[in-house]
């Protein structure tokens, strides 16, 4: 569907214009995106506010065509709009489209234009913590480490994409629905090298040497509860690595029992950093300040 709208953004971002972008979910509330991207913006002196669009299913459509309005750069997408949003932009770049889901909507020469920068988003933030090497053109390399992907859902797709293009030795995809499981990891195997295996039971997970275990799955977000049991983790060599997308609460149930038993682990704050940055970037075409992002997200 062509959302094309007859303004056109300001060339020049820095004149005393009032810019918006904001984040589209149901629910926003809990974000910490305006935190950190409000303080980029302030940083280069952008006259823009970072606003939160709660945005209920029925609302989507409004609320996208609500972008084409003059002055306003674009947005984030979050759960649960990150595939819906798709048939309502004019263009997307490649990634996202193989992804299949956007998380960045950006209003350009009349048109919105979505990308994914949940993917490298994920390997910046997991080359953060130690793991992976950094190759010169920026890209993250995860050879020889075993994924173990919770999740089949638009977050799981961009994260499941990522780590093949990082070109791990492996990867296995549970999810509850089998089917749709199967799905993403028969559309990943077109773009590695590498096997890619799907799971609806945890339980017959047979864990492997240099594991990163990563939850996109929301279960911890909204109770307390994990997508995997004590018992399971257990199973696992020393050297496991646990990342919980979620990064509020700060503490998930998954992410206690992993430190719990040993192993390491982090939250999806450093994701969130880094996405954001490529998000920044993507509006305001200028390098996003990103040590007064980092900043201002763990005040």
């Amino acid at each position: 569907m062509n959302t094309r709208s007859q303004t056109r953004v300001p060339a020049r971002i820095g004149n005393r214009v009032s810019l918006r972008v904001g984040l589209i979910g149901d629910p926003v509330a809990h974000s910490f995106s305006p935190r950190f991207q409000q303080a980029a913006l302030d940083q280069l002196g952008i006259p823009a506010r970072y606003e939160l669009w709660h945005t209920p299913a029925d609302q989507l459509l409004e609320r996208v065509r609500s972008l084409c309005e003059e002055h306003c750069l674009g947005a984030n997408v979050t759960i649960p709009h990150k595939e819906a949003v798709l048939p309502f932009l004019d263009k997307l770049d490649p990634l996202a489209e193989r992804i299949g889901a956007v998380n960045t909507i950006v209003h350009r020469d009349d048109y919105l234009h979505g990308y994914n920068t949940d993917a490298l988003g994920l390997l910046r933030a997991l080359h953060e913590q130690g793991l992976g090497e950094l190759l010169p053109d920026d890209s993250v390399s995860l050879e020889g480490y075993t994924a173990v992907l919770l999740g089949a859902g638009g977050a799981a797709r961009a994260a499941a994409f990522g780590l093949a293009s990082a070109g791990v030795e492996q990867m296995i995809i549970i999810n509850r629905h089998l089917e749709r499981a199967q799905l993403l990891a028969t559309e990943v195997q077109q773009f590695s090298e590498q096997p890619v295996f799907s799971l609806s039971d945890p339980s017959f997970l047979i864990p492997h040497p240099r594991s990163i275990i990563i939850n996109a799955t929301s279960l911890g977000m909204h109770e307390d509860a994990s997508p995997l049991p004590t018992e399971l983790l257990e199973r696992f060599d020393p050297d496991t690595f646990v990342y919980d997308m979620i990064y509020n609460p700060s503490q998930t149930r998954l992410l206690c029992q992993a430190l719990a038993i040993g192993l390491q682990g982090a939250n999806g704050l450093s994701m969130l950093l880094h996405q954001g940055a490529l998000s920044f970037t993507y509006w305001t075409g200028r390098p996003a300040p990103l040590d007064v992002m980092r900043s201002a997200l763990v005040l």
